[in-house]
């Protein structure tokens, strides 16, 4: 029996939950990142799987949800976990509870997360704080109760179907090719190829999910979202969201 981690965590703060959640169990972890996953996974009825995505304008994305359907379940006791940057959840708990359940998965429970958003950085700073580790804790060993008891998921998860269109935001990535030292990172940690491998400083906007990955990964801060449409966003953006939420959990 293992503690399966499945996440797609471009900026790293969906794997923070992930593995919060992850560290209460005793069993042996296995992770399988969905950013650099494209093959195929089966797990075993005695695996317990943790599935955290974060959220994309109300969805899970699109190429992190391509990845999850390649891994199927046996019955197995899935955790799903929808993490966001303080503004909307919309329908991507209840997209990512349906995707498992498609994939043969057992969801047990759900949550919804708050951590510091990976585009507008003035929206849920220093989140997830002592505050939502606490109560992300204690989820957890109600999840670890409930999978001793055999049961399964009983709330509703909010949401609906069909889910709420995908939508490409506008937003310019840029690249300070005087700051660049052209260590490739940014182009094996795509999820979308987008950045071409003989030419790093440019993105293909059209292939690009705006995800943050290569932003986050690059040692040199050469990476960064621009342009006018961008700065006019964050600002509204960050006024927008600047009441605290809270984690939502169900059991």
């Amino acid at each position: 029996m293992s503690i399966v981690e499945i996440f797609f965590s471009p900026s790293g703060t969906t794997k923070k939950v992930s593995d919060i959640i992850a560290d209460n169990f005793n069993q042996e972890k296995e992770i399988c990142d969905l950013l650099n996953f494209e093959s195929s996974k089966k797990l075993s009825s005695d695996d317990i799987a943790v599935v955290a995505m974060p959220i994309f304008a109300g969805r899970i994305p699109k190429s992190a949800r391509e990845r999850l359907s390649k891994i199927k379940g046996d019955n197995t006791k899935a955790i799903a976990v929808a993490n966001y940057g303080n503004a909307h959840v919309t329908d991507a708990l209840l997209e990512l509870v349906d995707v498992l359940k498609e994939n043969c998965f057992d969801v047990i429970a759900a949550a919804t997360t708050v951590s510091h958003h990976s585009i507008f950085d003035g929206v849920a700073v220093g989140r997830p704080d002592e505050s939502d580790i606490e109560k992300i804790n204690e989820f957890s060993q109600k999840c670890i109760e409930k999978i001793e008891s055999g049961e399964s998921l009983q709330s509703e998860i909010p949401g609906n179907r069909p889910y709420t269109d995908y939508k490409q935001l506008p937003f310019v990535i840029e690249c300070d090719e005087s700051v660049c030292s052209f260590c490739y990172d940014c182009v094996s940690i795509c999820p979308e190829h987008a950045i071409p491998d003989d030419d790093p400083i440019t993105t293909d906007l059209e292939l690009c999910s705006r995800c943050t990955a290569c932003i986050a990964i690059c040692p040199e801060d050469a990476r960064a979202f621009a342009g006018d449409a961008f700065n006019a966003k964050k600002v509204d953006f960050e006024k927008a969201n600047s009441e605290r939420k809270e984690p939502e959990f169900y059991l």
